[in-house]
């Protein structure tokens, strides 16, 4: 067992070398025509016009299958799938001048058997086999004939899409050209630059997983590598018999996420059941403990049921997961401020089986931990990443089993009052939802009876205006707090824009007829200077610091 063939190949030696197969576990076609397709014309047209001798393509890591005689992509299937896309348009517009100049049909001929492999209703030698999901309809659309079906999945969009982008891009480099022969000449140029100046490192084994081991050192650095790629191609091939099942978990998970990221998804999951691991370390912590079908099944099991509930943290508003409206309406608190790095904790509860109403309470400790520590008092979110981790693994390792335990962890992270009060007497706010927040949350702490809307519909107020106008203050104090907390209010329809930059006395009957008291407490005060916003400030303070409680 060993690497058997490795060595620089021009792209035209690489695919008459052998037929190649593209193993199911491996993501589908994913090149869009605005991105990596585009790229790759730049590559090309740039190669063909600064007459290049050579174009890096990038890699190929084959594993040769002793077992059944197939040679399998385990990297590079993207630019071999696009390589072959592209020799199709050149194949299809050597047809089409076949009939007015000599050598296009022997050129369209030399494509269609050498590159991309015979093919008729009774021999089959196509020299590239997709997966199962697009194995047909590359076929179909690309190697046999052009484009001619609906695409319905998203990566047979992509192939049509790359088809007719390259196609588009050939019409556009010879259309200058009335002259049929000199149109050739120009395709052909393409066509020899193509298949023997881009240049393939190519390296085949016998080894699956020296195969993989390849794969994930020359990816290492590059764009190519991700986490959740990786990691569907280890649970795939390490799955037997438990194939179906796996990959039917899999596509569970990523439908249900829809467009969240999937690599977050597998990173809050798994630091909700083991000790922290960073992303760059996340394929390897899970490729190493994940190692035989029962596990691979049995994970992507879980992760099926938790991408249902990470939804719900990630959109929780809209998704409203958790039967316990007041659940959601923390978690969009959290989400406000900017806040996902609790998440594992929140995963861990629900797969240890919490009651809501022991979630709702663990929930609200974590958004008073972050309201002090991070929004008010400024600290390092990433510290609390690890806090956070860390109770979550003592969750699902049963060493914390009550909520009284879990809250005793978040407390003990938790800045107190004697820490909170001086940095919330200087607390700036310049994020509008997050001053948004906060102060709907003060108002509708202190007034069950009126509370504010939904931040969407409230409109936030600088007291002392952004513009100075009429105001009598220099630009040192303005600066210094314009933006504290104390200077800004809610009111539920904008303030006519003739008297936004009035002095306070113009401005005061507007804050008088609000009903929101945060907003009508303000008619006592006969001026509005700095030591008005400290004093008010610090009436803020009093009613935060029962709002977010210790």
């Amino acid at each position: 067992m060993s690497i058997m063939n490795f060595g620089l190949n021009d792209v035209g030696t690489y695919l008459q070398r052998n037929t190649y197969h593209i193993p199911n576990y491996q993501r589908e076609y994913a090149w869009t025509a605005e991105g990596e397709v585009e790229d790759f014309w730049l590559d090309m047209e740039a190669t063909v016009q600064e007459k290049r001798d050579s174009h890096f393509f990038g890699q190929i890591v084959i594993h040769a299958d002793t077992e059944n005689g197939r040679k399998y992509i385990i990297d590079g299937q993207q630019r071999t799938a696009t390589a072959v896309i592209f020799l199709a348009v050149l194949r299809d517009y050597f047809k089409k001048l076949s009939s007015s100049v000599k050598g296009a049909l022997n050129k369209y001929e030399d494509i269609r058997i050498k590159y991309i492999g015979r093919w008729s209703e009774e021999e089959d030698e196509l020299r590239l086999r997709l997966g199962e999901i697009d194995g047909e309809f590359f076929a179909k659309n690309v190697q046999i004939n052009m484009p001619s079906e609906n695409p319905g999945k998203e990566s047979h969009k992509n192939i049509v899409n790359a088809y007719k982008y390259l196609e588009r891009k050939m019409i556009e480099t010879v259309q200058d050209s009335k002259d049929e022969k000199k149109q050739y000449d120009i395709i052909y140029e393409y066509y020899s630059k193509f298949i023997n100046n881009f240049k393939v490192m190519y390296i085949e084994t016998d080894d699956e997983n020296e195969a993989f081991i390849i794969f994930e050192t020359l990816n290492a650095r590059g764009r190519d590598l991700e986490t959740a790629d990786l990691l569907k191609n280890h649970v795939f091939r390490k799955s037997g018999k438990s194939l179906d099942k796996v990959k039917e978990n899999w596509s569970n998970t990523v439908d249900t996420l829809d467009n969240i990221d999937i690599t977050k998804f597998l990173r809050h999951y798994w630091n909700s059941k083991a000790t922290l691991v960073r992303e760059k370390d996340l394929y390897k912590k899970i490729r190493d403990d994940i190692t035989t079908p029962n596990k691979c099944e049995e994970f992507t099991k879980v992760l099926a049921s938790m991408a249902e509930v990470y939804k719900g943290l990630v959109y929780p508003l809209i998704e409203g997961y958790f039967s316990e409206p007041l659940i959601n309406q923390t978690l969009n608190n959290l989400k406000i401020m900017n806040a996902s790095s609790f998440y594992p904790i929140m995963l861990a509860l629900v797969q240890r089986k919490f009651e809501d109403k022991d979630i709702l309470i663990i929930a609200q400790s974590i958004e008073t931990l972050i309201f002090r520590n991070c929004v008010v008092a400024g600290k390092v979110a990433n510290k609390y990443e690890i806090v956070f981790s860390r109770i979550a693994h003592k969750i699902s390792e049963k060493e914390l089993t009550t909520v009284e335990e879990i809250n005793a962890e978040i407390r003990k992270e938790t800045i107190g009052d004697l820490e909170f009060k001086p940095v919330f007497m200087i607390f700036a706010v310049k994020s509008t939802p997050v001053a948004k927040y906060v102060l709907r949350e003060i108002n509708d702490f202190q007034n069950d009876e009126v509370k504010a809307l939904d931040n969407s519909k409230l409109n936030l107020e600088h007291i002392m205006p952004k513009t100075k106008g009429d105001w009598q203050v220099d630009k040192e104090t303005h600066e210094k707090y314009l933006y504290r907390l104390g200077n800004l209010t809610l009111l539920a329809e904008k303030i006519n824009k003739g008297i936004q930059n009035k002095i306070f006395d113009s401005k005061k009957p507007v804050y008088e007829r609000s009903k929101l008291t945060i907003t009508n407490m303000l008619k006592d005060f006969s001026k509005w200077d700095p030591d008005s916003i400290d004093v008010r400030q610090e009436r803020l303070y009093d009613i935060a610091i029962k709002r977010w409680p210790l």
